[in-house]
């Protein structure tokens, strides 16, 4: 029994966590959806040579460049807000 519930708990974990399609562009809130992406929204934005301190990155649209983590890059900026397309859909810029 001390095995089962340990295994349990991880498997819960991997369950609830969704990574990216790859080859789709997604808004912030469409990936938080997925799973935890808020470290690779902020990463993504400084590697794209945008501060995540001062903008909104809800303001913004990322790339699933795919891989066994769901990496993501920065597509574009949507200054009027993001549109969330659906499953199996590129989000896009409003």
């Amino acid at each position: 029994m001390k095995f089962v519930l340990p295994a349990l708990a991880m498997f819960a974990s991997l369950v609830a966590a969704e990574n990216c399609q790859t080859g789709l562009n997604y808004c912030s809130f469409t990936l938080m959806g997925k799973g935890d992406y808020h470290q690779q929204i902020l990463k993504a934005l400084d590697e794209g040579g945008v501060d995540p301190a001062v903008v909104n990155y809800d303001y913004y649209l990322y790339h699933c460049d795919g891989g066994s983590n769901g990496a993501i890059s920065l597509n574009k900026a949507c200054p009027k807000g993001c549109h969330d397309a659906g499953s199996n859909e590129s989000d896009s810029c409003i």
